[in-house]
């Protein structure tokens, strides 16, 4: 059964251009340590906000409780907010191939490309699949 590691990432757009190329230099490294599928997508701040999510019922009961992407990464006014995942064959892959992942001094960042984002705000979790439609 596959498995997923998945975050959200809160980050100035000013940063895009060196996450992707962080997101690529690493990619290919968890790759290579069994990673079927690393992807990055990035919040369309057009796409409507937390409400727009819900249907009236909801909005109206809900009120100023509904949340958004940016809110649930702690993004500040200033930022914008990928989310990413990891796809893996199963748990079991993961588990291996995350311990070689973290141990190759290939995945830490670059001196030189400064910080990126912060990873004390980076958002992570594991997850099993629930449904594919």
């Amino acid at each position: 059964m596959p498995y997923y590691d998945a975050y959200l990432i809160p980050i100035s757009p000013s940063k895009l251009e060196a996450y992707r190329d962080f997101s690529r230099r690493i990619g290919a490294v968890y790759r290579e340590y069994g990673a079927l599928k690393i992807v990055d997508i990035l919040l369309d701040d057009q796409g409507g906000d937390g409400a727009s999510f819900h249907a009236e019922e909801a909005r109206a009961a809900l009120g100023d409780d509904l949340r958004d992407f940016a809110a649930a990464a702690g993004a500040q006014d200033d930022e914008t907010v990928i989310l990413s995942w990891t796809e893996w064959p199963d748990k079991q892959a993961r588990d291996e191939g995350l311990a070689k992942v973290l141990a190759d001094p290939r995945v830490q960042p670059d001196p030189e490309d400064g910080v990126i984002f912060e990873g004390r705000r980076l958002v992570s979790g594991a997850f099993i699949p629930l449904t594919s439609l």
